[in-house]
């Protein structure tokens, strides 16, 4: 086996922060808004790496430093490697990888991240060490790292990788476990996890390192998730170097036979997620936007409402108008303006079907209020060639008390001329009334 040759490394422990000052990365691969902070922990010492930084939802900010492929064509596809330090802060991988002869051999994207002092990758939720519940978790902000560049740079989504030592390795099992369908390949040093997790990536290309006689992270930890992995038909290949301790990083991140193993790894199209088909399919309307499409046209609705269980219901007749918008994407619902006994009333309304969530939406605004009530409905089964109930939770402001308030509402299709929708409200003591009752039934074309 060949190997690559590695700058003198101690140990992975504790070591002092080495200073440096932020660089921004102008690239198409820059994703993080720079911050103003004096000194960084620097995981790789290349100067092929600049630092950069992305922001999660939250505002919070990981720092992370970045190499891009030798030579880099926006019009092809490269591999991103993650590189996940040890406790000691640097990235033995991240420095192999920005070697010349690594660079003209695999030209890919690398990241590496930090978790900064007082956090760590992955919290294994079988541990109990307080070393490790009590701090944050940060491969949450490498995940959304990851998403970002896939969507902005020209990462090839079936050949992302991820290595770490120690904590790093630790961290490589966590990565993997929360989102297996990002990675093609995972090599964790040292490190460990949680047995209970190995059936979510059972089939990520796994090669697991340890030493013998480690005594930072005992060698049990990854024969124990090595062994799970096993059990479940994974797809997994394990090293032990007989006699070795914590500091296999050399010998093994300097052995070209894990590199090329590594790059050869790949994702089939199948199982890669690709961002443009996903939005496509978000996007494209399906077999119950057309069950919506049925609802167009001018329908009579019969009202029965109840304010209190022992009152006798206020009987109505409304005229609503529907009608596809947007494509095919939306249903349209317009309440026509009528006298609601002595109030003047009309309402407007939209139903959809969320293709991600796959759940209906709904959102509704009328002449009695000043709120927007929106419904989450899910669909029930009836039978071969019967149309589906609509099982609906509907979110409004309680006027009382300004606060949101939970309705239930079952919508039932009872042929292509009529449908059901009764509406339920939770009494004070817990019980449900219903609370609405509407028969609408279609109109006939003049």
């Amino acid at each position: 086996m060949n190997g690559v040759s590695i700058p003198e490394l101690d140990k992975d422990r504790e070591m002092k922060p080495v200073p440096s000052f932020a660089v921004v990365l102008m690239c198409l691969c820059f994703l993080g808004s720079p911050l103003l902070i004096s000194a960084q922990d620097v995981p790789v010492s290349s100067p092929y790496f600049k630092q950069a930084y992305y922001t999660n939802p939250d505002g919070g900010a990981l720092s992370y430093q970045i190499m891009i492929p030798e030579n880099l064509r926006i019009d092809q596809k490269y591999p991103l490697v993650v590189v996940l330090h040890g406790r000691g802060g640097k990235s033995v991988a991240g420095d192999v990888l920005a070697k010349d002869e690594m660079r003209a051999k695999f030209p890919c994207f690398v990241i590496a991240p930090v978790s900064g002092r007082q956090a760590v990758w992955a919290k294994p939720e079988s541990w109990d060490e307080e070393r490790w519940l009590d701090r944050q978790e940060r491969n949450p902000d490498v995940i959304g790292l990851i998403d970002g560049m896939i969507q902005s740079s020209p990462i090839d989504p079936t050949r992302i990788y991820v290595t770490g030592q120690s904590m790093g390795g630790i961290g490589t099992f966590g990565i993997i476990a929360k989102r297996p369908d990002l990675f093609a390949a995972a090599v964790p040093l040292c490190g460990g996890g949680d047995p209970a997790s190995v059936a979510a990536f059972k089939d990520v290309p796994t090669w697991v390192f340890h030493g013998e006689n480690d005594r930072v992270i005992p060698a049990e930890r990854s024969r124990v998730m090595v062994e799970a992995l096993k059990a479940v038909d994974g797809n997994v290949k394990y090293t032990e170097y007989p006699g070795a301790g914590h500091n296999i990083l050399r010998q093994t991140y300097g052995d070209m036979e894990l590199w090329e193993w590594i790059f050869e790894q790949s994702k089939s199209n199948a199982d890669a997620v690709d961002p443009m088909q996903k939005w496509m399919e978000f996007m494209t309307p399906g077999q119950e936007h057309e069950l919506l499409k049925q609802r167009v046209g001018r329908w009579k609705m019969q009202n029965r409402q109840w304010m209190a269980p022992d009152q006798e219901p206020v009987e109505t007749t409304m005229v609503t108008e529907y009608e596809m918008t947007m494509g095919g994407r939306y249903l349209l619902q317009r309440v026509l303006p009528m006298d609601y006994n002595g109030m003047p009333f009309e309402a407007r309304g939209f139903i959809g079907f969320d293709n991600g969530k796959k759940s209906y939406v709904s959102s509704w605004i009328d002449s009695f209020g000043t709120g927007i009530a929106t419904g989450i409905g899910k669909t029930t089964e009836r039978g071969i060639n019967m149309p589906p109930v609509i099982e609906w939770t509907w979110t409004l402001t309680d006027p009382m008390t300004g606060m949101d308030s939970k309705m239930r509402a079952v919508e039932t299709i009872l042929s292509e001329d009529q449908f059901r929708f009764d509406m339920f409200s939770v009494l004070p003591d817990g019980t449900e009334m219903k609370s609405m009752e509407q028969i609408g039934t279609r109109m006939k074309q003049e």
